[in-house]
């Protein structure tokens, strides 16, 4: 009779048995290693992102131009201390300056408030050209009457005096001959009835529109 091997000996022979190389359908199945798998599709993905990225920086091209350094008054004469580097996006073409152009906005003058930061565009300045020697700012209170409808900076006129208020003996309302340039305008508001306006003219005619009743203005279309 064949001798009963003992119950050491059994699960000492089962445990070599599950340990054996090609026995892998026996007992719980060894985890598979997905490391190389996982990496690929953890590159896909940042591969993916990075290139939409790239797309997305292409399609908003961004481009340096002029802008305020602060808040600017129309009337103001550009200097280095009143632009700074402004970065946009697309603009139309005319709505800013470059900032290699930089350059031909200083000593020019703007013709509109503009607020801080924002690009400046050729079309809202001016050359500034220096008083003559016998120019002067010359600043009037009109009333609105006597104001043409639609003036602005840079219009020509003609300054029309009269005498009102002496009678039947008042001299006649006279058209000083030179035609003048609106240097400034401004409007207090609706409810105010005068209307703040700057010449640039002759020093001489302040003379007659100090002693003039009345100043109106006629706006001079071809000059």
């Amino acid at each position: 009779m064949a001798e009963r091997m003992s119950d050491k000996t059994v699960r000492s022979r089962l445990r070599d048995a599950l340990n054996e190389p090609g026995n892998t359908d026996i007992g719980e199945p060894r985890a598979r290693r997905r490391t190389p798998e996982m990496l690929l599709g953890l590159l896909l993905v940042v591969g993916g992102a990075l290139s939409g990225v790239v797309v997305f920086q292409r399609s908003n091209d961004r481009t340096v131009v002029v802008g305020t350094a602060r808040e600017l008054q129309r009337g103001t004469v550009l200097t280095r201390a009143d632009v700074i580097a402004v970065e946009v996006g697309a603009l139309p073409e005319g709505a800013a300056t470059s900032a290699g152009n930089a350059g031909v906005l200083l000593g020019q003058r703007l013709l509109v408030d503009l607020p801080a930061g924002v690009p400046i565009s050729p079309q809202v300045v001016v050359p500034d050209e220096l008083l003559g020697p016998s120019e002067a700012l010359i600043p009037v209170a009109l009333e609105r009457g006597a104001v043409p409808s639609g003036l602005g900076r840079g219009d020509a006129v003609r300054v029309v005096i009269s005498f009102p208020n002496q009678g039947i003996d008042a001299p006649a309302p006279q058209v000083l001959g030179d035609v003048v340039e609106v240097f400034d305008i401004t409007n207090s508001d609706d409810f105010d009835d005068s209307i703040a306006v700057t010449l640039r003219a002759n020093a001489d005619i302040a003379v007659d529109l100090a002693r003039a009743e009345r100043v109106q203005l006629l706006k001079v279309t071809n000059r």
